[in-house]
């Protein structure tokens, strides 16, 4: 036991020194003035959004960007509260929103990738941005991740911040950047695993090119992560680092909203990982650490000294990709998330295998 413990530590903390030096290898890009301004398409899947959707449709509507070469659509996927009469009365009001009601489930793709699938397909715009109804943007958000996929002929992976101020609020938003500090890092070396759907852009061409979502039309999520990894290897990608590109998110409400969502992004990683053999090392050596330094501790082995390098590797990374999105990290808040990987990592992970999660239909 102390052998294997040895060896997963040592290999998740070579990882973990991998993504630290890659955070170090992101430039910003200031938004700059240019003379091919491209037609931009804001695609939203929505459904249930009535308390959200008119905060996010004002941000959207104040964007910093040429109103002729912008559309915003939202896709209303069957719900069932007032999302209706909000977008058609913001569609009524604002030639720039467009929407589309989905009345009944695609008996050939899964939800939400059938509600973006037809967004994107009624789009006009060369560059496709993404992000959910409970996201907020700042002005300049448009232009930024715009700019961004303009630049480096790519797709463009922005930052989200989990909002609030509460403790559990607080752990949600630490987990996330977590999550995207480890992406980030592996994107200073080009290699591009995953991102998130709050915020993503990339050229609609080029989303033709991979297929659309038809080859993951039967998976009920993962649509980001597929984005990522195949656009990326068809193109190029970046990690847009520009604070004007960064939007925030509302944070889950319960304990098992929590727990079930990242079992639900675990079940995504175990086949997108298989198409990148250093995420899938990462991802494995990541469980196999935690797991052995929890049966350590149960079985009494010796397991403090590696638990410590653990912290302090960990926390350089979450501090520095803090610094990195203008994200402050709290001490006490990554003890305490610290102190919970070895239980949280392995039951995600083994209850990802077996996909026991619950997802809105």
């Amino acid at each position: 036991m102390s052998l294997l413990l040895m060896l997963s530590t040592g290999i998740y903390l070579a990882f973990v020194l991998f993504i630290i030096a890659g955070l170090f290898r992101h430039n910003e890009q200031s938004i700059i003035s240019t003379d091919q301004t491209p037609v931009v398409s804001v695609v939203i899947a929505a459904r249930n959004e009535e308390n959200n959707l008119p905060d996010l449709i004002q941000d959207l509507l104040h964007q910093e960007y040429p109103l002729d070469q912008l559309e915003i659509i939202i896709v209303d996927d069957r719900s069932t509260d007032s999302t209706a009469k909000i977008l058609k009365e913001a569609a009524e009001n604002y030639a720039v929103i467009n929407y589309i009601r989905v009345e009944k489930l695609s008996t050939e793709m899964t939800p939400k990738k059938h509600a973006l699938a037809l967004g994107i397909e009624m789009a006009k715009g060369d560059v496709i941005l993404s992000t959910d109804a409970d996201c907020r943007v700042g002005k300049l958000w448009v232009s930024s991740m715009a700019y961004s996929v303009v630049q480096q002929d790519g797709i463009s992976i922005g930052y989200s911040k989990v909002a609030g101020e509460s403790f559990f609020e607080r752990i949600q938003m630490l987990d996330f950047l977590g999550i995207i500090t480890a992406n980030a890092g592996a994107g200073g070396w080009g290699h591009f695993w995953s991102g998130t759907g709050q915020n993503l852009a990339y050229k609609k061409s080029d989303f033709k090119a991979i297929g659309g979502f038809e080859p993951v039309k039967d998976k009920i999520s993962g649509d980001d992560m597929y984005l990522v990894q195949s656009i990326s290897k068809l193109k190029n990608g970046t990690i847009n680092i520009d604070a004007n590109s960064f939007v925030t998110t509302s944070a889950l409400q319960t304990i098992p909203d929590f727990i079930n969502q990242r079992i639900r992004w675990s079940s995504n990683s175990k086949e997108n990982a298989m198409k990148s053999h250093l995420f899938f090392a990462f991802l494995s050596s990541a469980f196999l650490c935690n797991a052995t330094l929890l049966l350590s501790f149960l079985f009494g082995y010796s397991w403090l000294f590696l638990f410590s390098l653990k912290f302090i590797f960990e926390g350089s990374a979450v501090f520095l990709g803090g610094k990195l999105f203008q994200t402050k990290v709290n001490p006490v808040v990554f003890a305490a998330w610290s102190l919970a990987q070895p239980i949280y990592i392995p039951i995600v992970g083994l209850m990802g295998l077996q996909n026991r999660y619950t997802w809105k239909t």
